[in-house]
């Protein structure tokens, strides 16, 4: 359907700098309450209420499928850092003039 149509074969999707930043929080190393305190300390005015503008961006980014929303702490359950494949999952390999950001964040570790 989507050849048919000339659907594209890549969408994008730019997030303005409170989403970027919201995106970037969400690594599954802290809490909804934690998150919202970040984020009301870097935008303070701009994004209150904080709580509910939060919870409906959270919504928007798991209806796209790009979060995953848990109750409980990610804990290691799986690995979030860049570079690791999954068990059982076969990728190609890139090709080498690709440009992909893989370098740590200052403290993670993979």
């Amino acid at each position: 359907m989507a050849k048919i149509l000339r659907a594209p074969k890549e969408l994008r999707r730019p997030l303005d700098r409170m989403n970027s930043t919201l995106w970037e929080l969400c690594d599954g190393s802290r809490t909804f309450t934690r998150i919202c305190t970040e984020m009301n300390h870097l935008f303070k005015e701009e994004i209150a209420p904080v709580i509910a503008r939060t919870a409906v961006a959270l919504s928007l980014f798991q209806q796209h499928n790009l979060l995953l929303i848990l109750n409980e702490p990610l804990d290691g359950r799986w690995s979030v850092g860049p570079g690791i494949i999954p068990e059982n999952q076969e990728l190609a390999d890139l090709e080498e003039d690709s440009i992909y950001d893989i370098e740590l964040l200052s403290g993670e570790q993979v």
